[in-house]
């Protein structure tokens, strides 16, 4: 009986000390340390707000990328708080290609100039390939074509083309834009054992299994 209580105790210690952490993983970023950022810079706008404003930046991840999580840095200028943001193939270096998956942010904005950063989740099932380059599109949300908002520019010096498209127009393409504050992430690894936990645990049992069981007269003086 003690034996078997060591065995499921011991083998549960080495699980809980060995189980590797689950961590959510940065495809790309362009924010700085502690989720630093800049100043207002590209403005999003839905219908009812004016002429339709979309704004988008490319990014191409070191390593294939099952997409979570992207993160934008903005506030909300006026009317309803809601965006959409796609993640969009690149077609001529501008974002013209497939939607390769699209998520909203509902009341995740503030009105403060200052900004907050808003997370849009994804199902992580669409993996992006290491190497090829992907837009991040933002538009008002369909259904809020009253918003107005504002995507807060990187405070890294970091720059590249800017997609812009207006009224669901063709998109344009502006070279030496500083970069929207945003940064894509796959969602966290399942955790699993490694190895040298499993080698572990097949020690303490091999060594448990070689010891005599006492019978209860044996123990009794």
């Amino acid at each position: 009986m003690r034996r078997s209580l060591a065995v499921s105790v011991l083998s549960a210690a080495i699980v809980l000390f060995t189980v590797s952490a689950a961590e959510a993983a940065t495809c790309a970023s362009t924010f700085g340390s502690g989720d630093s950022y800049g100043t207002p810079a590209w403005v999003v706008r839905g219908s009812g707000a004016g002429p339709k404003f979309d704004e988008a930046f490319s990014f191409t991840p070191s390593v294939d990328c099952g997409v979570g999580t992207i993160d934008l840095a903005f506030h909300l200028e006026s009317g309803p708080n809601g965006l959409s943001i796609s993640v969009v193939e690149d077609s001529a270096g501008l974002p013209g290609g497939t939607v390769v998956e699209s998520t909203t942010v509902i009341d995740q904005m503030t009105t403060d100039t200052g900004g907050s950063v808003v997370v849009g989740t994804f199902s992580g099932v669409e993996v992006l390939s290491g190497g090829t380059t992907y837009w991040i599109v933002v538009e008002a949300e369909p259904g809020t074509g009253g918003t107005s908002a504002v995507w807060h520019q990187n405070d890294q010096g970091l720059t590249s083309v800017r997609g812009f498209r207006q009224s669901d127009g063709s998109w344009q393409g502006f070279a030496g834009n500083s970069d929207g504050a945003y940064r894509v992430s796959s969602l966290p690894a399942v955790p699993s054992l490694s190895p040298w936990s499993l080698v572990a645990m097949g020690a303490v049992l091999a060594f448990l299994g070689s010891r005599p069981l006492l019978t209860r007269s044996a123990r009794v003086r």
